[in-house]
């Protein structure tokens, strides 16, 4: 134990003596390990991480298989694979033989956030309506109070279960928060619990701030629909609950699917009519509550191909470190051989060293997870996953591991040579003759040569990223977004809605420095669409499906979206006049090509006559393609629910958006401003997380060049401080400044392209695995190709300049008396 105790002192001293040393071995650890881990917390959290409940294992989202979609003539919610009507809910968990648990969920609005008031000024929380059994099948307990029975559910009781952390932010922790009533969307409930800490909801990309009982009330309809068009409990065509189940041990999901096949079909065709088995199966599936429901499939590969890349990253640190070692050895090599001399056994000798190495290991290793928990907080910003990306146990021990191959493979390769050298040459040896030999000059540039070939690989992924990154920002959203700003408003208590968005539209009109105002039922950018069927003039256009928005009068005025024939909509437009509609341009080149669609009629039993034609823009996410759309006044509906405003300022958007909150206040001091921003924001959140893909690719490419320059340039430094003598004797017999620049030059150059001889064929077969990662873009981009290998030459020009520099301004004389 003294031995070790005296050895861990002498290592301490040692790389405290090599301060620099010490400080570029560390960093450059903390980054390939704080990079990796921070991105395996990204595949931990949408692939493989549990919800937080007992027994997480048995918990399975239920879906329609096959992604078939719900069954025909159902009403759309946008989660046509995973939601299901509330007879289908109430007669499957019926099957108690195949279930143990069936737990039915949804959203108070589609935005998931909705108004509540605790206090003074109302605000927002994300809420969901639950079925009774919610907490007992999830399996999560109940920190302070209680939490929902089946009885509860039945009645529709009005009570509340917050999340632990929205108790904390909002309530301090008050233990005497039970009994506290909460108004959502105006209706009182009673806070009778607070949900276990940790526990977020199931829906682990998004948090969960409380929870109420499934509803009746039309002011808390499901998703935040209005109740006259569609209800949770009265309209069975409408598919809109989610379900997570429990399947009792010993059935598979195969067995499950089976078992409930006839019960499903049966409520279908008793709620929805005969289905035609060809053209839509009656089958369920199980997906295992595992990662993020809905990411796991669409960021599988994604995350995967990021996790190869920088585990490369960490290689090329790993390297390095051990070139490092290794050139630090060599220096101490007669210190090595003198303490084998007077007795020390190899052994003791290559214990020290490994304490040093192990100690090394461990500040990277502390310091790269201070490292990676930044970045984690970083990447759930950028990627708006707002739960599951925190470290957990399984990060951890992922950091742990790779800190331990670390130490292991690339800290014992070096320390071998070190003990293993004849202790009498080396005691003979000096300074002077003390080189390296071909051999482990050939190793080192191979070793340099295979670090080039992987920068390049990282370098080209990067700049494909990064240019698809730009494709992104650079598309015409055929809206013009400055001075544009959008937030929702949800209509509170009794009020008329029609009443309360016109007097809102006027308010906010008569605003200083307000140009125009309008609204919409879907925000364009959210990701949210109607789809439906196209119907023109009563014929249904087979296999095309038409997107529709609701919108206010004067709306493509106020976005800027030019109107190529017929009129935008109108205040006149209302429930007592003929209903209208107005089409894309997409639509009207398809449909109309020979003529034009004003006239024509455009819909179902409810059809309505196209008044206008508009030119395409963006509607989902800035990379959808042009499709036919149709849009509807919404002041020709029976109510409206929740609206996103649109506000077109005359000045800086961004600063007035205080002010239209005051206005909005002003007019409905019960009302809060939901999601406030501008408008190009908005759009530049349906690409976040590519977003975030392509930062996280630039930023491994740019560390990996770093990595590879301080790599070439310590390895450069080296052997020039170990030639000193042979330059010295170079320079003495004539060879001039510029022949000895060239020639630590020629080296480096040598060495880039032997990288680039194996990196480009390598680069060329990995960049198509990138190809789902790119936005108009080829995986072999000849910009990307050309930037990368450019940065290539000026990585391995510059990282050996400074040592060729430093060798050609030796003095001959004092070069020879070098020892």
């Amino acid at each position: 134990m003294n031995s070790f105790i005296q050895d861990m002192q002498y290592a301490v001293r040692q790389l405290r003596k090599s301060w620099a040393f010490t400080l570029v071995v560390v960093v450059t650890l903390a980054l390939g390990i704080g990079a990796n881990t921070a991105v395996f917390s990204v595949m931990n959290a949408i692939l493989m991480q549990l919800l937080p409940v007992r027994h997480p294992e048995g918990l399975s989202y239920v879906v329609i298989a096959n992604d078939q979609g719900q069954a025909p003539g159902a009403i759309n919610t946008g989660d046509s694979d995973s939601s299901f009507s509330e007879d289908t809910f109430e007669a499957l968990r019926q099957r108690t033989d195949v279930f143990e648990e069936l737990i039915g969920y949804v959203p108070l609005s589609f935005t998931g956030s909705v108004a509540v008031r605790h206090g003074g000024l109302p605000e927002v929380a994300a809420g969901e309506e639950v079925s009774g059994n919610f907490f007992t099948g999830v399996g999560t307990r109940i920190d302070q109070g209680r939490g929902f029975s089946l009885d509860d559910e039945k009645n529709h009781a009005q009570i509340a279960v917050l999340s632990y952390d929205y108790w904390t932010s909002k309530f301090a922790r008050d233990p005497g928060v039970l009994g506290k009533t909460l108004f959502v969307k105006g209706v009182p409930m009673t806070i009778t619990g607070v949900a276990a800490r940790g526990f977020k909801g199931i829906e682990p990309a998004s948090s969960t701030d409380f929870w109420i009982p499934l509803q009746n009330n039309p002011l808390l309809n499901a998703w935040g629909a209005p109740a006259d068009s569609a209800a949770l409990y009265t309209s069975p065509k409408w598919w809109c609950l989610r379900l997570m189940a429990r399947v009792r041990p010993g059935i598979s999901g195969k067995q499950a699917q089976q078992a409930l096949t006839g019960t499903f079909i049966s409520v279908v065709e008793k709620t929805l009519g005969k289905v035609d088995p060809k053209k839509w199966k009656p089958l369920l599936d199980f997906v295992p509550a595992r990662g993020i429901a809905g990411y796991n499939e669409e960021f599988r590969e994604p995350v995967k191909i990021l996790m190869g890349l920088v585990a490369l990253v960490l290689l090329i640190a790993c390297v390095n470190v051990a070139m490092m070692v290794q050139a630090r050895n060599a220096v101490r090599q007669r210190e090595f051989s003198l303490r084998m001399a007077l007795g020390a056994g190899k052994m003791r000798v290559f214990r020290q060293l490994l304490i040093e190495s192990l100690l090394l290991v461990v500040a990277g290793a502390m310091l790269g997870w201070l490292f990676a928990l930044s970045a984690t907080h970083m990447l759930s910003a950028w990627s708006g996953i707002e739960t599951g990306l925190s470290p957990d146990l399984n990060v951890l021990l992922f950091t742990l591991a790779i800190s331990a191959v670390a130490a292991i493979v690339f800290g014992l390769v070096p320390l071998w040579s070190a003990v293993n050298a004849p202790v009498a040459s080396v005691l003979r040896a000096s300074a002077i003759n003390m080189t390296a030999n071909r051999t482990r000059i050939l190793g080192g540039r191979i070793v340099l040569a295979t670090q080039m070939a992987i920068c390049l690989v990282l370098l080209v992924a990067a700049g494909l990223l990064l240019r698809t990154l730009n494709n992104y920002s650079s598309q015409s959203l055929g809206i013009q977004t400055e001075g544009l700003v959008v937030f929702d408003v949800t209509p509170q208590g009794d009020i008329e809605s029609h009443v309360f968005y016109r007097t809102l539209l006027d308010r906010l009109r008569q605003a200083p420095g307000v140009a125009s105002v309008s609204m919409a039922g879907n925000r364009p950018g959210s990701g949210w669409s109607s789809n439906n069927d196209l119907i023109l003039d009563g014929v249904e256009q087979q296999g095309v499906s038409l997107r529709s928005n609701d919108l206010g009068a004067g709306f493509f005025h106020t976005m800027g979206v030019p109107i190529l024939a017929g009129r935008d909509f109108l205040d006149t437009d209302t429930k007592d006049t003929p209903p209208v509609a107005i089409v894309n341009e997409s639509l009207a080149k398809k449909f109309f090509a020979h003529g034009s669609p004003i006239g024509h009629r455009i819909g179902g039993e409810h059809s309505m006559t196209i008044v206008g034609v508009v030119a395409d823009s963006k509607y989902t996410s800035v990379a959808e393609a042009p499709q036919p759309m149709a849009y509807y006044a919404t002041m020709q509906g029976q109510s409206l629910g929740t609206m996103s405003i649109e506000v077109r300022t005359h000045g800086d958007a961004r600063a007035m958006l205080s002010g239209l909150r005051r206005v909005v206040a002003q007019a409905y001091p019960n009302v809060p401003v939901e999601k406030p921003m501008t408008q190009l924001a908005q759009f530049e959140k349906s690409y976040e997380r590519q977003r975030m893909f392509a930062a996280m690719g630039g930023f491994f490419g740019i560390l990996a060049a770093v990595l590879v320059a301080t790599g070439l340039y310590g390895t450069h430094s080296f052997r020039v401080s170990r030639r000193t003598s042979e330059i010295g004797v170079r320079m003495a017999l004539g060879a001039t400044r510029g022949q000895v620049l060239m020639m630590v030059m020629r080296e480096s150059l040598w060495i880039l392209l032997a990288g680039l001889i194996v990196g480009l064929p390598l680069t060329y077969m990995a960049m198509g695995q990138l190809k789902s990662m790119l936005y108009q873009m080829s995986p072999l981009d000849p910009a990307s190709f050309a930037i990368a290998i450019a940065a290539m030459i000026v990585v391995a020009s510059l990282s050996a300049l400074i040592p060729a520099r430093r060798a050609s301004r030796l003095e001959p004389m004092k070069a020879l008396r070098t020892e």
